[in-house]
């Protein structure tokens, strides 16, 4: 199975000359001597994106644009979903499993990435993928969303949410006694996490309207979560 192509617009100069215009010759990208087998069996489906994408693809560097790409298919129970990829450019350095914004097709989050270093010939990859991990959570959620308040913009209710604290300031701690007798979040309880009810019900103690913060698509966020705390042993 081949990779769709994605090619970056460029701008040609036309030559005018006696016999009339000269059009340049479309550029063939070069492509690795490699051929990539991969399965990918999902856990959590229940946080399979409804707008965002799940793309199979080829990276190149820091850039969260896919070079080529496959779009990945919601799994039917415990289906494994298989890949072979024979059609990838030269300039990738890694192929990557990435949950990418459906309009920018850009990478939000990457759930699994390998690297393309001195690699030919052949790849076998074979991973199990949670899709409700928190790091995904974070990355899709509360980085771009939440921290401007609950970040490096202030701390408000005394939360923050930036990376490498989120998990620890939310998971089992109470949350402000004038808010809700209830944790933050409570390990695989919907009704007792006190995030949902501020994401999706807008509780009468809490000043702020946090239902209409979600800047891409607030199901998606909202579903995650939901699986995120669930998951949570």
């Amino acid at each position: 199975m081949k990779l769709n192509k994605i090619l970056l617009p460029f701008v040609a100069l036309l030559v005018a000359c006696d016999s009339g215009d000269i059009y340049p010759e479309k550029k063939k990208i070069e492509e690795m001597n490699l051929r990539v087998n991969a399965v990918f069996e999902f856990n959590n489906e229940t946080a399979f994106p409804q707008n965002y994408r799940i793309v199979w693809g080829a990276f190149v560097g820091t850039s969260p644009y896919p070079l080529a790409f496959e779009i990945v298919a919601k799994p039917d129970g415990k289906e494994t979903t298989h890949y072979v990829s024979t059609s990838i450019p030269r300039i990738a350095t890694f192929m990557a499993l990435a949950l990418v914004e459906k309009n920018e097709n850009k990478a939000r989050y990457f759930f699994k990435k390998f690297p393309l270093d001195n690699v030919s010939g052949e790849m076998n990859i074979s991973e199990t993928v949670d899709l409700a991990a928190f790091e995904r959570v974070q990355a899709q959620v509360f980085t771009p969303q939440c921290i401007l308040c609950h970040g490096g913009g202030g701390f408000a209710a005394g939360l923050d949410l930036t990376e490498g604290k989120a998990y620890n300031n939310l998971v089992g701690v109470p949350s402000h006694p004038d808010n809700s007798p209830k944790n933050r979040v409570t390990k695989g309880s919907l009704q007792n996490s006190f995030l949902l009810d501020v994401l999706v019900d807008r509780p009468p103690t809490v000043t702020t309207n946090h239902t209409t913060l979600s800047t891409l698509d607030a199901i998606d966020d909202i579903n995650l979560i939901r699986t995120w705390i669930m998951a949570e042993n």
